[in-house]
């Protein structure tokens, strides 16, 4: 299927952002290499999976908070037989609240 074009010809699916278009953007806005500024990142990224590891909840101001929830046990449907019940196990799930700041910079207006 073909994606979507809006009026002026323009793709409407959304652009993936990648680790790599991340570390172009703060070595341009940091003035570090490109080297220094994965580093960075994936410094940044350890940190936030860690703590959330260790129990924690990682809280960015202006940005948003990660959190571990257990999500319970429940009955769910096989997918590849709709009539056949099956039990989905409990687990933890890391949960992502947006902050104010970030919710209203995606809001379209």
């Amino acid at each position: 299927m073909a994606p979507k074009k809006t009026e002026q010809g323009e793709s409407t699916t959304p652009r993936i952002v990648g680790r790599s278009e991340i570390t172009r953007s703060i070595a341009q806005r940091t003035g570090l290499t490109q080297k220094k500024a994965t580093e960075v990142l994936e410094a940044t990224l350890d940190s936030i999976r860690e703590s959330l590891k260790a129990g924690s909840e990682v809280r960015i101001v202006n940005f948003g908070s990660f959190k571990v929830r257990r999500s319970a046990a429940r009955q769910g449907v096989n997918p590849r037989n709709r009539n056949e019940k099956i039990t989905v196990p409990e687990r933890d799930r890391v949960r992502f609240s947006p902050g104010k700041e970030l919710q209203s910079a995606v809001v379209k207006k």
